[in-house]
């Protein structure tokens, strides 16, 4: 059975394997570097049923944004035939069951992608989504975010979500 990697960035941040932490987690999110976490963990397991739960809500909200919401995202994964990377899309639009949206992150496991690039995917494949709203000061969804959050230690969590007004109280 392959292993399938977790990817993100940013406020998107990524994941993979067992955690090796250098750096905090805010600077690996603000650099776009990788943190390791297994897709497999009930965390993330969580995290990816949350996300598909509330996803009609989130596209819902996607097609008519409020005044003060910005950087609608869907997180998907990416296959090289080795594994899989999970990355944020940006600029999706759906038609139907199918999407198509720009790369947003850059590839650190997976071949044959780069950022920027224009992805098609279906509904069943995203795994993560999440947009900000300034008026509520808030990061919402990247429930995957949470589940990374869970293996760090408390203060750089809280940190974290301090910083990016994140709430992992599901």
């Amino acid at each position: 059975m392959k292993k399938q990697w977790f990817i993100g960035a940013a406020m998107a941040l990524i994941f993979a394997g067992p955690c090796v932490q250098a750096k905090s987690i805010s600077n690996k999110a603000e650099r776009d570097d990788i943190t390791l976490m297994a897709d497999a963990d009930p965390a993330m397991q969580k995290a990816f049923a949350l996300a598909q739960k509330t996803l009609p809500d989130f596209l819902r909200e996607a097609a008519n944004p409020k005044e003060g919401t910005s950087g609608y995202a869907l997180k998907v994964g990416l296959t090289d035939g080795s594994g899989t990377e999970y990355f944020w899309m940006s600029d999706f639009v759906q038609k139907g069951d199918q999407f198509t949206a720009t790369l947003a992150n850059t590839p650190r496991m997976v071949r044959g992608y780069r950022p920027g690039q224009k992805i098609s995917f279906k509904q069943s494949q995203i795994v993560d989504w999440m947009y900000m709203d300034a008026g509520k000061r808030r990061m919402m969804g990247n429930y995957t975010a949470c589940a990374l959050l869970s293996k760090e230690p408390a203060a750089e969590a809280e940190a974290f979500k301090k910083q990016y007004g994140l709430r992992c109280d599901h």
